[in-house]
C-alpha cells in the first residue's frame, strides 16, 4: 500500500508517496530540513544553496557510516574465525581430556 505524506522541506511543502510508514518518512524529511537550517544558520545562503551544501554533508555523514559499517563487518569476521578455531581447539583439548579418563 502506498502511503501520500505531506511533509515540509525548507518552507515548503511537498507529497512523497512510498511504500514507506508515515513516520519514516516524516522522519526522514525532518533530517533532510534539519540539515538545511543548520547550513543556513551558519551563513546567509540561497535556498539552492544550502539543499546542496546540506546533500552534501548527508552524503558524507552516508558514506562515513559505509566505511564503519565496513570496518563492523570485518571486526565480525574476524571474531567469528577465532570463534571457530577456539571451538576446535576446545574440542581438541576435550578428545585428549577424555583419552586420559
Amino acid at each position: 500500500m502506498l502511503n501520500r505524506v505531506i511533509v515540509t522541506i525548507d518552507g515548503f511543502d511537498y507529497t512523497v508517496i512510498s511504500e514507506d510508514p508515515a513516520e519514516y518518512i516524516r522522519k526522514n524529511a525532518e533530517l533532510v530540513d534539519r540539515s538545511i537550517q543548520e547550513v543556513k544558520d551558519a551563513a546567509p545562503l540561497s535556498s539552492l544553496t544550502a539543499t546542496v551544501l546540506a546533500a552534501m554533508n548527508l552524503s558524507d555523514r552516508y558514506f562515513r557510516a559505509l566505511e564503519a559499517s565496513d570496518g563492523l563487518r570485518l571486526q565480525i569476521k574476524d571474531y567469528a574465525e577465532e570463534c571457530g578455531r577456539l571451538r576446535t581447539e576446545l574440542n581438541r583439548l576435550k578428545k585428549e581430556s577424555a583419552k586420559k579418563d
